[in-house]
């Protein structure tokens, strides 16, 4: 089982640069690298944990955070992606293999540091950074398994490097995976330093952020809320001005608003290091620069809807355009070589007619080192915004709404930011929109709402969703898709089949206990 098995071996160097403005990695190619000669300084060291903020996660970023919308009914693809729209996928899609690879290619990077910070050190490493790097392999650890365990539920807890291919792992019981995501958490958040504001390495608040969305999930109001509370009274963390600019612009990709990302650099003949997002979204090709983009994903036209549920009369929610692409929509940043890009009428050959603006970063012309499928744009997987509305649902707890004050203020920094006008109460169904809104095509987040949400009321939001596609602009003609069955089985992913071999699926799932 290579996702599980992975033996962890370096044929590159990833090192930080000191500017955040400068490319966040830089490639080194050396020889015979191995645990005894590679870490003998706090630099190396730091080095050695650079891929748990993206390259451990590239097959995951790729195409399977954005199949992750499909199932939540955001987004539309190629009608080889239609499984992830009807809730069919199979053990054998390619797809749910590369996000099952990329969590536990994370987890086998995360175990090994975790391996290697537990044995005798060279002298020159601190203690600061050794326990800084042990925070990060625990903090990254965490959240790959809490993705895991809310996609696919019961699965096995690797815990330790291993090569044996022999060994048939249980499944863990999910009650027993989130206890052990919990003390993986507690631990990052002891030996994490604070962090800084734009800062690319994970600090405390990273881990209380994960904490404070874990307990939410798991219904322990009180602690999520102190836990938000937590990254909220740190200080370290704002909401950027402009809501685009994190996702438009590669520099200010890494910011303030950000808790924890991937990071990615865009070298022309290096794969696997780079964000391909673009790519997927826009079909224009002199728009990204380049013949043959793919186009395969698009906002649906129930997420276009969707902007009227968080808007009053005569408002603009100022998020949409920098969403969503819509026919006759003007962008003087893209194409800049002939003043701006007007997205066409007949919505780039989009089955919906709507294209997705957010992740787009345009072309050489616009910023440097972006090939078609290589970018240096950051994945955002945690932001303060996220962090805020965490807080406000937890003071709301099992409630239907609340008027409490630091909910409502905490909701409304958002509804600010976006142009709306601020209520003066919260209500569940206000608090779901504003989210699915807020975090439209962000690492799978709305799909994760769902998953958390009372099975029956998610299944009739779902059931509620027009899946379609649309025929004619003049007139609007859509035809539309529901589905119609939908049972508590769809709410979890399969197991890769190529995994199936490794795993013993056939006797009941057990504890997981916690070895350290």
């Amino acid at each position: 089982m290579k996702s599980i098995k992975r033996i962890f071996t370096y044929a590159i160097v990833l090192t930080f640069l000191s500017s955040c403005g400068e490319d966040f990695l830089e490639i080194e190619v050396v020889d015979s690298i191995t645990e005894d000669n590679f870490y003998q300084t706090d630099e190396q060291l730091l080095a050695g944990a650079n891929s748990l903020y993206g390259q451990s996660f590239f097959t995951t970023n790729d195409k399977f955070m954005y199949s992750l919308d499909m199932l939540a009914g955001n987004s539309i693809g190629f009608e080889s992606d239609a499984p992830w729209r009807l809730f069919s996928v199979g053990v054998n899609n390619g797809v749910l293999l590369e996000g099952w690879e990329g969590f536990y290619k994370g987890i086998a990077d995360a175990n090994q540091l975790l391996k290697v910070v537990s044995q005798p050190l060279n002298d020159e490493i601190s203690e600061d950074v050794r326990n800084q790097v042990e925070g990060e392999a625990r903090f990254v650890r965490a959240f790959s398994y809490f993705y895991l365990v809310r996609l696919w539920g019961e699965i096995p807890v690797i815990d330790e490097v291993t090569s044996d291919t022999s060994t048939l792992y249980p499944l863990n019981t999910v009650s027993s995976i989130y206890d052990f995501i919990e003390s993986d958490l507690q631990k990052a958040a002891e030996l994490l330093p604070d962090g800084t504001a734009g800062g690319i390495r994970v600090g405390k608040t990273a881990a209380w952020s994960y904490l404070a969305e874990m307990y939410l999930t798991r219904k322990e109001y009180d602690k999520a809320r102190d836990y938000a509370q937590l990254v909220i009274d740190s200080g370290i963390h704002s909401l950027q001005a402009n809501y685009q600019d994190q996702f438009i612009n590669p520099s200010e990709s890494v910011n303030g608003e950000g808790i924890y990302r991937w990071v990615w650099t865009s070298i022309n003949g290096l794969w696997g290091i780079q964000n391909t997002n673009q790519a997927y979204l826009i079909a224009s090709d002199d728009v990204i620069g380049n013949d043959g983009s793919f186009g395969s994903v698009s906002p649906s036209i129930d997420l276009f809807l969707s902007f009227d549920n968080v808007t009053d009369a005569g408002e603009e929610d100022l998020r949409r355009q920098w969403i969503i692409c819509e026919p006759g929509r003007f962008y003087p940043e893209l194409l800049t070589s002939e003043g701006g890009w007007t997205f066409p009428e007949n919505g780039d050959d989009s089955s919906t007619r709507l294209r997705y603006r957010k992740y787009v970063v345009g072309s050489l012309e616009e910023h440097p080192n972006v090939f078609f499928m290589r970018t240096d744009m950051s994945t955002q997987l945690m932001r303060y915004a996220d962090v805020l509305l965490i807080y406000a649902e937890a003071i709301m707890g099992d409630a239907d709404s609340t008027g409490d004050a630091t909910a409502v203020d905490a909701f409304n920094q958002i509804r600010r930011r976006a142009g709306l006008s601020e209520k003066g109460m919260i209500t569940r169904q206000s608090l779901t929109d504003e989210r699915r809104i807020e975090f439209a095509f962000e690492a799978g987040k709305f799909w994760l709402d769902l998953v958390r949400m009372d099975r029956e009321t998610a299944k009739s939001i779902i059931r509620g969703q027009d899946r379609g596609t649309v025929n004619t602009l003049v007139p609007f003609n859509v035809e539309s898709f529901f589905i119609e069955n939908i049972d508590d089985n769809d709410f979890l992913l399969p197991i890769p089949s190529t995994e199936l071999s490794f795993i013993d699926t056939a006797s009941p799932a057990v504890d997981y206990v916690i070895n350290d």
